[in-house]
């Protein structure tokens, strides 16, 4: 870095995440503890155990492989208040982090789909759930609904009636 690029860097600017995904950002213990609250058959029962089932760890052949991590997180997204307890915990871990600000993306029909919740309910526990994070943690946070086309259009649809629902909390 040359002398001149660095007199542009402070230490005192604002941290910063623009690109979090909510629902792929569970905490371990949580994934535990409503796994066992809600007698869930998990693949491990203590977090380094659960670690290579919901993590990658190591270098995969293609981005499938990524994928199927996430079968564990949506396994525990049993009801709206698990939806609620994830947002306010990606608050938490923000500010945990360091972070000043965030803005968390999110599929409502991803998140409601296993267990077949009402996306727009799901919806407004994310909104409860990181509303209550920030006042909580002092860490600015946005939404940002995703309206997968992988669903197809008859989902997309149902994703954004869902995200419409909320409209006034979401940035997008």
């Amino acid at each position: 870095m040359s002398q001149n690029t660095a007199s542009y860097i402070t230490p005192n600017l604002p941290l910063i995440d623009l690109h979090r995904h909510l629902d792929g950002n569970v905490r371990l213990e949580t994934i535990l503890d409503l796994g066992i609250q809600h007698n869930i058959a998990l693949p491990a029962y203590d977090v380094e155990g659960l670690r290579p089932f919901v993590q990658v760890d190591t270098p995969q052949p293609g981005i499938l492989a990524f994928f199927e991590k996430f079968a564990w997180l949506r396994a525990v997204m049993i009801n709206y208040e698990a939806c609620y307890r994830i947002a306010y915990e990606n608050i938490a871990d923000a500010h945990r982090e360091g972070l000043d600000y965030i803005e968390l993306r999110f599929s409502p029909w991803f998140m409601a789909e296993t267990y077949r919740l009402d996306p727009a309910g799901v919806v407004e526990a994310v909104v409860a759930g990181v509303q209550a994070g920030a006042q909580t943690y002092g860490v600015r946070a946005n939404l940002i609904g995703i309206i997968s086309r992988t669903y197809g259009t008859e989902i997309g649809q149902k994703e954004l009636d869902a995200l419409l629902t909320q409209r006034d909390h979401l940035v997008a």
